[in-house]
């Protein structure tokens, strides 16, 4: 090599004088040569292979689980970018066992990708509830009101409750007792939330599909809600359906 000077960048537009130089190394000395030879970063490798394929070279393997290494690297900034933090600089020495390095970072993959399971199970099951709670409170203020103005309206037939119309309320009870049991009137109930921009077609096709045989209300949120299912946060309304059949 001699006193060779080597240009420190790979830049085109070089300023610094080069030299060419060829070095023969034991096969079972050059990962370690040209790693050193790396880390120094004064030099530029010429590719004696340029025709052969990756998967044709001699270190074939090794570049695979260096690119695969890098990759968990990649994946490990991203994380800590969406999460909020700043890699730090390690002040321990550049000599790394990679054979420790692809152990402990596949490790650490498969812990995060674990977390990020399980984050993403909590974060949905969260948002269900959430929802569940906001049809919960609208169902009470909706049954709340009712009770109100059935208490109203039993007051009224109380101060009207004459003998005639007890009779006839007994006449009309009766009838009701001996009415054939296939003519009974069954009810079902469903509450849940709807997407607002589609909550008149969510009306209108529950109308037709139970020929109008449907008591619906719905009530507007005030603040937009995060969707379980796609995660993005969506203006909702709260529905409350009584069927007949």
């Amino acid at each position: 090599m001699g006193g060779g000077i080597f240009g420190p960048t790979m830049d085109l537009m070089r300023s610094e004088p080069m030299q060419l130089v060829q070095l023969i190394i034991p096969i079972e000395s050059a990962y370690r040569t040209i790693s050193y030879l790396g880390d120094v970063g004064l030099f530029q490798f010429n590719d004696l292979n340029a025709e052969k394929s990756p998967f044709q070279r001699t270190y074939a393997a090794q570049i695979k689980r260096s690119a695969e290494m890098a990759r968990k690297l990649r994946f490990f900034k991203e994380q800590m970018t969406k999460a909020g933090l700043s890699p730090t600089k390690s002040l321990r020495s550049s000599d790394v066992d990679l054979d420790r390095l692809e152990v402990a970072l596949g490790e650490l993959e498969s812990e995060l990708i674990e977390i990020n399971s399980n984050n993403e199970m909590l974060q949905h099951t969260y948002n269900e509830l959430s929802e569940y709670k906001l049809v919960l409170q609208k169902a009470g203020e909706l049954f709340h009101t009712a009770q109100s103005s059935v208490a109203a309206q039993q007051s009224e037939l109380e101060a009207y409750n004459t003998t005639e119309a007890a009779t006839d309320s007994a006449l009309l009870l009766e009838q009701e007792m001996t009415m054939d049991p296939s003519k009974q009137v069954k009810l079902g109930f469903i509450s849940g939330l709807v997407a607002r921009e589609k909550s008149m077609a969510f009306e209108r096709i529950l109308f037709r599909a139970t020929r109008g045989n449907v008591f619906l209300k719905q009530s507007v949120l005030e603040n937009a809600v995060v969707d379980p299912v796609s995660g993005d946060k969506v203006e909702k309304n709260v529905f409350h359906c009584l069927l007949f059949w």
